[in-house]
């Protein structure tokens, strides 16, 4: 055999070794699908038909070409390919019905969540960084129940002094007296450390309550 034809032959040799190699690491695999081994085995034939193609043997009485059955080789293997990937579209869609059902609609708000949608609450807030922070507990809590709820600063100083209270104190200011209670019960762990002021009873407000934080 003259060395033109071992520098032909020998990367398909060697590749033959590679890819049986790959083969039987997948088998061995139970993770991998076989499928993957036949698509690798398929893939590496359509590599190598070509060269075979170009491959001719002469020595020791014989002549060997691979020009002859390249064409059907080819058209069986594009058929193999094209089977073996319908394969696979099918097994995707099996997987794809076999997915877990979506998660369950979220349960209707309750009517007493719904009919608290219509109230709006302002928080007003000082300067103390600790009425801040209760502000903004009272916001959530007021939120997760349904209010139309948000929280302001505010240096009261278009309040008299008689009107101000102390830090540490908070005052309710309504309009619906039918409303206040379950408010006030509401926000009770917020309020249990603060001195309750005297409620202030209004005619008319642009929110349905405010909640004063001194």
């Amino acid at each position: 055999m003259s060395a033109d034809s071992l520098l032909k032959i020998a990367p398909l040799i060697g590749g033959t070794l590679l890819i049986l190699v790959g083969l039987v690491a997948i088998l061995r695999n139970p993770g991998i699908s076989n499928v993957f081994a036949g698509l690798l085995a398929l893939g590496a034939l359509f590599f190598v038909i070509p060269e075979l193609a170009n491959f001719k043997f002469k020595g020791l009485g014989m002549e060997f070409s691979g020009e002859a059955a390249t064409t059907g080789q080819v058209t069986e293997l594009a058929a193999s390919i094209n089977a073996r990937l319908e394969d696979i579209k099918s097994a995707i869609a099996d997987l794809s019905k076999r997915a877990a059902p979506a998660a369950p609609a979220p349960a209707p708000p309750s009517a007493e969540f719904s009919a608290n949608r219509n109230a709006t609450v302002v928080i007003v807030y000082s300067g103390d960084p600790k009425a801040k922070a209760i502000a903004k507990q009272m916001e959530s809590a007021l939120l997760k129940e349904g209010y139309q709820a948000s929280s302001v600063y505010s240096d009261y100083t278009e309040l008299s002094a008689g009107n101000r209270g102390q830090a540490g104190s908070v005052r309710y200011v309504y309009t619906d007296t039918g409303k206040i209670s379950a408010l006030k019960q509401l926000l009770a762990p917020e309020t249990s450390g603060l001195t309750i002021l005297p409620d202030d009873t209004r005619q008319q407000m642009s929110a349905d309550a405010q909640i004063l934080l001194f």
